[in-house]
């Protein structure tokens, strides 16, 4: 597929939902994890360095109004729908980090045909808001009142000010419901990152077993990533595997968020394993919950059997129309039959694509599903009191008529089991 087509075809689409205006799209705030951070101007150029800038309007900008003496549009420019303002790489950078992409080549790479440096932006925006009523800022993340105001809102602010007469809008809502309905590009990353991750946890179910630490699990996992070679795969940009895992064992298994992987696993030990693959920058998210000898006890296989029963009926009530509240509800229905609805955790689901937790969860978090969403389904119970906790994580294509399973490992208890076997 070509991906600069496609990132152009995405402005375009943005541009026919503003309708009018100057749309400012930067990172709009820094994150302490990566994998939940700003992705809206990757979205739309492709890039990652923080320090770009990104301005579009649909009825044009005018540009170059004073940049030659001797000309007879001398003062008058000419008009364009979008600049890319990139900061200028210095000499120093150029020598020690090997930084010198040529303008040529991010025009190939962007299809945006217009590219400034930094240095012009003031300029540029200046000319262009002087006649406009609307400003779109990019606030892609909550606002956090008891911290300090981010950088980006600090731009949008001193703009406000500057030019009182203009409405402010935030395009982030616009971008995050593009991103709820994936593209058939967005699909194929997504399926393949889903793939490679399927494969790998199944070698990590396949080789931890009493006596192993659980840093095993993480070791192979992070292995398995570096071994594989994304230059193999066409038409690859920014192509990377990028991994985050909890491997978690007995008691460990029950807490929510554990990361430490480095306890021992024991005999009767449930193991649960937890992460994300990046492919092309799209994420996968898959929890598999095993015994570790191999063998379900009767407990955990009482226990286990009524996730699975939540997940599949989760699944079930996917298709156009419904919502994740209708899945996250029949997870806990399940549970509730069961009397073990106190001890499910969390919500049942999120959107994955450029983020592994999508842009979207808190704009469209009970918007109608439509062809082309991807949701994870994760119903989780835990009981510290017993060492157990036990989550089955996969990925769901909603599609036209209902809903697609993605890659994942065995899952049902036989084929766990087969495949857990130990000597």
């Amino acid at each position: 597929m070509n991906l600069p087509k496609i990132l152009q075809n995405r402005r375009n689409t943005l541009m026919k939902k503003m309708e009018s205006g100057v749309a400012m799209i930067t990172k709009s705030a820094s994150s302490p994890d990566p994998l939940l951070s700003d992705k809206n101007l990757q979205y739309l150029t492709g890039n990652t360095d923080e320090d770009t800038i990104l301005l579009l309007a649909p009825k044009g900008l005018t540009i170059e109004r004073f940049e030659t003496m001797r000309d007879p549009e001398l003062g008058r420019g000419r008009i364009v729908n979008e600049v890319l303002f990139l900061r200028e790489i210095s000499e120093i950078e150029k020598f020690v980090d090997g930084k010198s992409e040529a303008i040529e080549s991010v025009k190939e790479k962007t299809s945006i045909n217009t590219i400034k440096s930094l240095s012009k932006f003031p300029e540029i925006l200046i000319i262009n808001l002087m006649s406009e009523s609307i400003f779109w800022g990019n606030i892609a993340t909550k606002p956090k009142l008891e911290k300090p105001i981010t950088p980006n809102n600090i731009k949008i602010n001193e703009i406000r000010q500057r030019f009182p007469w203009i409405q402010f809008r935030n395009i982030a809502p616009l971008i995050h419901h593009m991103r709820w309905i994936k593209d058939p590009y967005e699909i194929e990353c997504l399926r393949h990152a889903f793939q490679i991750h399927s494969e790998i946890f199944e070698r990590i179910m396949k080789s931890l077993k009493p006596g192993v630490n659980e840093s095993v699990g993480k070791a192979i996992y992070e292995y398995e990533i570096n071994i594989r070679d994304p230059k193999s795969v066409d038409g690859n940009w920014h192509d990377q595997y990028k991994s985050n895992i909890i491997v978690a064992a007995g008691k460990n298994s029950a807490i929510p968020h554990y990361m430490d992987n480095n306890q021992e696993i024991k005999d009767g030990d449930l193991v649960l394993i937890d992460g994300g693959v990046e492919y092309k920058g799209y994420s996968s998210d898959i929890t598999r919950t095993f015994p570790a000898n191999g063998k379900f006890t009767d407990r955990q296989k009482e226990l286990y059997t009524i996730v699975l029963e939540a997940q599949k009926k989760a699944i079930a009530t996917m298709r156009p129309g419904t919502t994740q509240r209708d899945a996250h509800n029949a997870v806990y229905e399940t549970f509730k039959k069961h009397g073990l609805d106190q001890y499910g955790y969390g919500i049942c689901g999120h959107p994955v694509g450029l983020n592994i937790h999508d842009a979207n969860s808190w704009y469209t978090n009970d918007g109608p599903f439509e062809p082309g969403v991807v949701i994870v389904i994760e119903p989780f119970i835990t009981l510290p009191e017993e060492g157990i906790g036990i989550r089955i994580e996969d990925g769901v294509l909603i599609t036209a008529d209902g809903a697609e399973i993605l890659s994942g490992p065995p899952k049902e208890i036989d084929e766990v089991e087969a495949l857990c076997a130990r000597d």
